[in-house]
């Protein structure tokens, strides 16, 4: 037995280190006690079609991106030209698409085009996450929080880079005395106008009395009482002093008397209008208050442009449809009583399908009773009532989603070094890779390897962004873990025979493969799917070809040739790539008992 220790550049599958379980099946990942010792660090354990790259050591993160790259301009450009006209009443403007589609991108791109119409129609913007205030007491209580925070909150303007040094001083001297200056000439005139617009009787009252004492009761005249009193001597201070307090105390109790009497108390009645305010709860309140804040804030004092430019709200709910059934109710009670308010838009950003489900369950009961008898309808009415201009986010065009992968492949390329040592016990190992793989510069794909990756997201349809990031995320993972997929497939098929390049990267095919069965809505097509992956492979498949399989998947994504490389062994082994690949691929809810 040789003493030499083992090349970690060296990769070995499991069968070659382990020849004694080669009789028995290979567990799937995550099995077993401890990781192989080649699992510990990125290796390459297949001939990759371009030995200069490697995987990435980025993921790809779900963020709003502040470019279009789902070719979304067309359509932010003609609703910012329909908001910044003469609109001044108030809009619901229902965003709907699948989650993922790119909604909340959508609204911020329109926000940049509304602030470069600033000049035209300014615009505050404000923001309302559903999903965040669901749990809360008061669900209609936190619209109202965010409402006011966008009224009476800085909003800074989008950052315009100054020339030269002393522009961006200059820059950063005016973000810093912006806030400030804001809240001395906009936000404490707003409390002030706020004060009257709620409490205008009041505050005319309180100042004609200050007014009528400040005229009738001077400091010349207090100076002039004063010396009086003091000149007249102790005795009477004490008698005007003592006298007047007499007087006091007893025109108190005189008035307290009289009106503890039965009928001094029915008098009253008479004499003021009932008031049920405090018996309606919450809600009325908030909107009196939001709605008179939104008058005040949005417009300029008296109505007179040289104080300043008439303002509008545009106000996003967003993540409505991770919420449950009773929050959306809730939030689009809210919408209709809370923020029907002129100078506001709001967007509602919405998957449809939520949307309508949690509604129709909520008037499930009255569907019954309704001429229609279904729930469904009785929920687009709904929405037809709350929604004024419904918007539907399509799926991009192939070429927008070859842009959208370039960018998240433009994303996650920025490794600067080939491995870097993650712990003391890896450093001597990281070294040695490195060393032994000088040409594995580039972290990402290669062009070729690009190429094989759009080509399968066109095959098995694949529009929705983030459904693209969560694939990307997922076969940079796998090739951290099993090596490079960048050989090619064999199989039994004509095509796979003769090598075509199609046909490589098994794992790719195979994780977009699962990906597409997971996501069928027809949960019976999606059973006969992953039961006919786990199905040993079977002669009869190949020689009927593609046609055999039109009853299986009616949309040929699944075709012979996906099932010749899906049902390969790994590295020879006894483990298919369906087995590898499947614990890095988004579940799905399946039937057991699914007829054949």
């Amino acid at each position: 037995m040789s003493s030499k220790p083992e090349d970690p550049r060296e990769f070995k599958t499991a069968s070659q280190r382990e020849p004694e379980r080669k009789s028995g099946s290979q567990p799937p990942p995550f099995e077993g006690s401890a990781p192989l010792e080649s699992e510990t660090f990125t290796k390459s354990s297949r001939t990759n079609s371009d030995p200069r790259f490697m995987p990435s050591r980025r993921q790809s993160a779900e963020q709003v991106s502040d470019q279009d790259r789902l070719n979304r301009t067309r359509l932010v450009e003609a609703l910012a030209t329909v908001l910044a006209g003469e609109n001044d009443h108030h809009q619901t403007i229902g965003l709907l698409g699948d989650w993922g589609v790119g909604k909340s991108t959508t609204v911020h791109l329109l926000k940049k085009a509304l602030q470069s119409r600033a000049k035209q129609q300014p615009f505050l913007f404000g923001t309302f996450n559903a999903w965040e205030y669901e749990h809360t007491n008061n669900l209609q209580a936190g619209i109202a929080q965010e409402m006011l925070k966008a009224l009476s909150s800085y909003q800074a303007p989008p950052t315009q880079l100054e020339a030269g040094r002393w522009g961006r001083v200059l820059g950063r001297v005016k973000a810093w005395l912006a806030p400030p200056l804001w809240g001395l000439g906009v936000r404490l005139p707003t409390l002030f106008r706020f004060a009257f617009a709620l409490h205008g009787t009041k505050l005319v009252g309180l100042i004609g009395l200050l007014l009528v004492a400040y005229l009738n009761l001077t400091w010349a005249d207090m100076e002039s009482m004063t010396r009086r009193a003091l000149e007249a001597g102790v005795g009477a201070q004490m008698f005007m002093g003592g006298g007047a307090a007499v007087v006091l105390v007893m025109l108190f109790r005189q008035v307290k008397s009289l009106l503890a009497m039965p009928l001094a108390k029915e008098w009253m009645t008479y004499m003021k209008l009932p008031d049920y305010g405090e018996h309606l709860g919450s809600i009325p309140v908030m909107r009196k208050q939001i709605r008179a804040l939104c008058k005040v804030r949005l417009n300029p004092p008296f109505g007179l442009g040289v104080f300043g430019r008439k303002q509008r709200l545009l106000f996003l709910v967003d993540d409505l449809d991770r919420c449950g059934q009773e929050g959306i109710v809730k939030v689009f009670e809210a919408v209709r009583l809370v923020l029907d308010i002129p100078q506001v838009t709001v967007i509602i950003a919405v998957d449809q399908r939520i949307a309508l489900a949690a509604l129709a369950l909520h008037y499930q009961d009255l569907a019954q009773h309704h001429q229609l008898s279904n729930p469904q309808a009785i929920a687009r009415d709904y929405l037809a009532k709350v929604i004024h201009t419904p918007i539907t986010l399509t799926p991009a065009d192939p070429q927008s989603i070859s842009g959208y992968l370039d960018a998240i492949w433009q994303e996650t390329s920025g490794d600067k070094s080939v491995i870097e040592s993650a712990g003391s016990g890896l450093d001597k190992r990281s070294s040695d890779i490195s060393s032994g793989a000088d040409d594995l510069t580039k972290p990402g794909l290669s062009d070729h390897q690009k190429r094989i990756f759009k080509k399968w997201v066109g095959h098995f349809g694949f529009t929705n962004p983030r459904q693209l990031k969560r694939l990307h995320n997922s076969y940079n993972l796998l090739r951290h873990y099993y090596g490079e997929d960048g050989q090619f497939s064999g199989g039994k098929s004509s095509m796979l025979d003769a090598f075509t390049s199609d046909l490589a990267s098994p794992m790719l095919i195979t994780l977009f493969a699962l990906e597409y069965i997971n996501s069928l809505e027809d949960s019976g097509l999606r059973g006969r799917l992953l039961q006919l992956l786990q199905r040993p492979s079977e002669l009869a498949f190949s020689e009927e070809g593609d046609a055999a399989l039109a009853f299986v998947d009616p949309t040929g994504k699944i075709n012979d040739d996906v099932l010749q490389v899906v049902k390969g062994k790994l590295d020879g082994g006894e483990t298919s790539f369906v087995q590898a690949v499947e614990p890095f691929v988004l579940p799905a809810i399946v039937q057991e008992d699914v007829s054949a």
